[in-house]
């Protein structure tokens, strides 16, 4: 009787904290993406399972990703996922995570290119196409490389390596396979060269969110963690894809 007197606090305390929150989230296959008019993928799962164990309701909302993480910085209850945690954005939210690890690789379009071992190979072997709002593209530019081809989208990426007017082009490796068949490219004509950049992947919530909230949505991505939710759920849309 006890054990159930104990259970029943707990499930109601849990839903007496529980909120409406407001998760927000860009395209990016195979972590969150649109399929049959419905947000789907890694992360999207990931959110749900979380929202189930603390109780809270959320709404899912596709945002371009620069809006989505001002948002984020600014508005109560509002989360956007998932995002690359770095030193310039650590103190602007609050962080639940890692979620996964992700590594982002400089590929090269022309089979007849030869191999990249440095940024220094990189700089001189042809042009290189990334989008601008990604971090790489930041990172390549500090880097001193001024052969940069920025564009708007992946997808614009991708499709000037089909084309021909570029000789590089940078993507994380568990989305570039999906980018490049979605573009009419052969996965295999994108060659993995070098590692770029290495980050864990989070969900990033407003400063002006409960903390307390926060600490549940960590504490329940714990649990997953221990008991395996979050490693099938990485099994179910992960496993196909290959870092080289």
């Amino acid at each position: 009787m006890k054990r159930f007197i104990g259970c029943l606090l707990w499930v109601l305390s849990v839903h007496a904290s529980a909120a409406s929150l407001n998760l927000l989230t860009d395209i990016h296959p195979p972590l969150h993406f649109q399929q049959n008019g419905e947000l789907v993928g890694f992360g999207v799962d990931v959110v749900k399972a979380l929202a189930e164990r603390t109780g809270d309701q959320v709404q899912l909302q596709q945002v371009p990703l620069l809006r989505a993480l001002h948002m984020a910085s600014s508005e109560p209850a509002t989360a956007v996922f998932t995002v690359l945690r770095t030193a310039e954005r650590d103190g602007q939210y609050q962080w639940v995570g890692p979620l996964l690890d992700v590594e982002t690789a400089l590929y090269s379009a022309d089979s007849t290119q030869p191999p990249v071992r440095s940024l220094v190979d990189a700089a001189r072997l042809g042009r290189i196409a990334v989008p601008r709002k990604w971090l790489a593209y930041s990172y390549l530019q500090q880097q001193g490389l001024n052969n940069l081809y920025g564009v708007e989208t992946p997808e614009q990426m991708v499709r000037l390596a089909r084309m021909g007017p570029t000789e590089f082009v940078v993507a994380d490796t568990l989305s570039i396979a999906t980018l490049a068949r979605e573009e009419g490219l052969a996965p295999d004509r994108l060659q993995y060269q070098m590692p770029l950049m290495r980050q864990g992947s989070y969900i990033a919530f407003s400063l002006q969110t409960d903390a307390r909230q926060v600490a549940r949505w960590q504490q329940a991505l714990d649990e997953m963690n221990r008991d395996g939710r979050l490693a099938r759920i990485k099994q179910r849309w992960l496993s196909d894809t290959t870092p080289r």
